[in-house]
């Protein structure tokens, strides 16, 4: 599970990261489908004054600690923590998700490839909820 989950905060790092240097320079999205301009174009680009990307960044580079931190001393300290993160970052995915379909009618290529990536790194957490082997999840 150690290993997935930092190549799951990798891929994501790269994702957010591309995406917030796009909004920040007002570049180009490569995207494919056009949709990612018209979610970059939307009210709900930007939380609080500051681009989406940005959260996806830290929450993924907290992912990325955890999963280095995801070691014999720290297994059980750290798992309502890493609980508690995906969970919250699979909700947030969730609604973003929602926005672009429903509200946005949009679709980010990179948004939902993330949302993914979320959704799995949640799965891989809650899977080690059924054994107290942390020993062996790897």
């Amino acid at each position: 599970m150690r290993k997935a989950l930092f190549v799951i905060a990798i891929l994501g790092l790269l994702i957010s990261g591309y995406l917030y240097i796009t909004y920040t320079s007002g570049g180009p999205i490569l995207c494919g489908s056009g949709g990612c301009e018209e979610v970059r174009g939307s009210a709900y680009a930007h939380l609080f004054g500051l681009p989406t990307p940005l959260y996806g960044i830290i929450f993924y580079v907290l992912l990325g600690v955890s999963a280095i931190l995801w070691t014999p001393p720290w297994y059980r300290r750290l798992h309502f923590p890493l609980l508690l993160l995906t969970g919250i970052g699979l909700v947030v995915s969730i609604w973003l998700t929602y926005l672009e379909a429903f509200v946005i009618e949009a679709w980010c290529r990179w948004c939902v490839v993330s949302a993914v990536l979320t959704l799995v790194a949640f799965a891989l957490v809650w899977s080690t909820l059924s054994t107290n082997d942390y020993d062996k999840r790897d």
